[in-house]
């Protein structure tokens, strides 16, 4: 069952609220009610202290005296103390008239610790009693003279008074905790309410975006700072998505684009063959162009294909160790007599020991593109440098040609589907602009990274892959059939 952050603050502050106020009431509840009856047990000592200054020895036994007047509460008729002393050896020596009905309990601490407890009167009240034991003093006449026994007392009064206080105040705490905990709940909601009112304002802002324009931002100036934080996530959540729709529809654009100029290709193709009646000769050679045409689609939906599997996560990679330079080189092959018909000089630094521990299809993938990308983009009688370094348990590799027409502020979007520098898209059919950023995808699900950098004229690759425990170690012997441009 959910609950609401409203709900939740009222319940934990109303439950802490409780807990402090009960622990408060209980304290105060214990400190006035010790409070009284110390107060009561110093009246009642008083009163044994009167009692047992009437007991005197004299020569031949103990006696008690004791004036109504000097003690006028154990012989009112109303709710009277009472008091009862016993000699040493057990018979009673005197007591106060309310005890005719019954003894006290007998019980006695010394002069000086005296103990007090809760006892049950002989008329049936509850009360409180002091017990003492003591010696008394001799009379004047004689002297140190007469038994020494001690003297036992116990002296009793009714709590019906102070009982009646200490429920009374015990009622007053509770009703008082009650009505605070009461007075809590409301104002606690109000407070809520109120405290909230920020992110009920942030959730009506986010209700109010439009899911046709996700690029407006939520302002955090009028925030409290515990929410600022989640206004700048959720703003760059807002960005993201933003960013992210607005390459979809770019993405959808340029693929209906790039897929629109070969099948309009093909379909004119196969109308004008389909005009009239041909040769044998002619309807080849007009299914060999639609043959192209299938193929470089056919290479297009591949690409994107790979780019989805690598982006998710779905291409199972196999790594193992890969000389980088067998690897640029076997790349390299296909494009060699292109590069030579127009004159580009290649220079090619490559240590024979480095060693790749990567997937090897995807590691082809990646120099395929890259090499591809630097053939095709340089200038003629232009120059193409490809090197080789190791950094930090890492492979190197760079590609750098010249003939470059980008800016600088044109590197970051080199990766980017279906970008392209000329805004004329006028090799449409030809590139389709997939191919570096398969190679980055590839690269970061490698565990590695790709870099681009444009300066003076010229276009540079920095790829780097995890390097393997033998990359400095191992030859490879040169391939051959390799292109005699290629210098070392």
């Amino acid at each position: 069952m959910k609950s609401s952050i409203r709900a939740r603050l009222l319940f934990w502050m109303t439950a802490v609220m409780a807990i402090l106020l009960l622990v408060f009431a209980v304290v105060v509840y214990e400190v006035l009610r010790q409070s009284l009856l110390e107060g009561f047990d110093k009246v009642l000592l008083a009163s044994a202290r009167t009692v047992s200054d009437a007991v005197e020895r004299t020569e031949s036994k103990i006696q008690f005296e004791l004036d109504a007047h000097e003690a006028p509460e154990f012989y009112r008729s109303v709710d009277p103390d009472s008091f009862q002393l016993w000699l040493e050896h057990g018979e009673s020596l005197a007591g106060s008239p309310s005890v005719n009905a019954g003894n006290l309990p007998r019980f006695s601490g010394m002069s000086e610790t005296p103990i007090f407890q809760t006892v049950r009167l002989p008329d049936g009240r509850s009360g409180r009693a002091v017990g003492l034991a003591f010696t008394p003093k001799a009379d004047d006449e004689s002297g140190d003279a007469g038994p020494t026994e001690k003297v036992e007392l116990v002296v009793a009064r009714g709590t019906a008074s102070l009982d009646s206080t200490i429920r009374f105040i015990r009622w007053l705490l509770t009703l008082g905790t009650c009505g605070t905990l009461v007075l809590t709940l409301l104002l606690g909601a109000v407070a809520v309410r109120r405290g909230l009112k920020p992110l009920d304002a942030l959730a009506a802002r986010i209700a109010a975006i439009r899911r046709e324009d996700l690029s407006a931002q939520i302002p955090a100036d009028w925030m409290p700072v515990e929410m600022v934080p989640v206004v700048g996530k959720l703003n760059d959540l807002l960005r993201h998505l933003d960013d992210a729709f607005r390459r979809e529809r770019a993405f959808t654009a340029d693929t209906a684009h790039e897929l629109r100029t070969p099948l309009a290709g093909l379909r004119s193709t196969l109308e004008v063959a389909l005009s009239k009646p041909r040769k044998e000769s002619e309807y080849r050679e007009t299914l060999a162009e639609c043959l192209e045409v299938v193929h470089h689609t056919q290479r297009v939906v591949e690409t994107l294909l790979a780019l989805a599997r690598f982006e998710s996560g779905q291409t199972v990679l196999r790594p193992e160790a890969i000389h980088a330079r067998e690897l640029v080189e076997t790349a390299w092959l296909p494009l060699c007599d292109e590069v030579a018909s127009r004159g580009i000089t290649v220079d090619m630094r490559l240590h024979e020991g480095m060693i790749l521990m990567a997937d090897r299809d995807a590691c082809r993938m990646i120099v395929n593109a890259l090499l591809s990308n630097a053939a095709e983009y340089t200038d003629n009688n232009g120059r193409i440098e490809i090197s080789g370094r190791i950094a930090s348990e890492s492979v190197e590799l760079a590609v750098v040609n010249t003939g470059c027409t980008l800016s600088e502020v044109d590197a970051p979007r080199v990766f980017d589907r279906f970008w392209r520098g000329d805004p004329a898209r006028a090799d449409t059919g030809i590139h389709c602009g997939l191919g570096l950023a398969l190679a980055r995808q590839a690269a970061i699900a490698l565990g590695g990274s790709i870099d681009v950098g444009i300066a003076g004229g010229t276009f540079s690759v920095r790829l780097r892959l995890p390097a393997s425990s033998g990359t400095t170690s191992g030859v490879l012997p040169r391939p051959k059939n390799i292109s005699p441009i290629i210098h070392e």
